[in-house]
């Protein structure tokens, strides 16, 4: 490989996004993989201000490729679409380099999630919570206690809890608002 096209690969890589390795449904990332990162993070913005069919709308080259390709319906594009909103939230709360700047808990946390998660898989269990094992929990393994940093905590799972919701709307062929 020549050194000019080795530079350009190597410049136009990006980190991975959150969502990566979280996804249950096949071919979900579709959408989601070929949107840069501050456009994640301008669509999670459209969302926030009530826009988000137009963020939708301005990916169509991407989203009615991945549509074809898959055979997804437009309720299912729209959902699949959703996933890069959920990467652009974490980034633009800069969520994930919070967590990681306390250390390698990341990976702790998603076993955590999928231990604990309620059968809709919407939220964590509420008695592992309420009941203080949680924070128990991440105790034992070193995470601190600083209302702050716990509140990262609590953030991710409910972010978590959104992503295995537009899973379960693309399944069931929903849109919720």
């Amino acid at each position: 490989m020549s050194p000019v096209l080795l530079l350009a690969v190597v410049a136009s890589a990006q980190p991975a996004m959150p969502t990566q390795g979280l996804l249950r449904i096949e071919n979900f990332d579709c959408i989601s993989s070929q949107i840069p990162i501050d456009r994640a993070q301008a669509y999670y913005a459209m969302m926030r201000k009530g826009t988000e069919i137009e963020a939708f709308e301005a990916e169509p080259h991407v989203t009615e490729a991945c549509q074809v390709k898959h055979g997804w319906s437009d309720i299912q594009a729209r959902n699949a679409f959703r996933v890069s909103l959920m990467d652009g939230w974490l980034l633009a709360e800069g969520l994930i380099e919070n967590i990681q700047s306390l250390g390698d808990f990341k990976p702790w946390l998603d076993r955590y999630y999928e231990d604990n998660v309620g059968a809709t898989g919407r939220q964590i269990l509420e008695d592992v919570f309420l009941s203080g094992k949680m924070d128990r929990d991440l105790d034992a393994v070193g995470y601190p206690g600083d209302k702050k940093q716990r509140e990262w905590v609590y953030d991710y799972f409910e972010w978590r809890g959104a992503l295995r919701g537009i899973e379960d709307d693309f399944r069931f062929g929903e849109l919720r608002q």
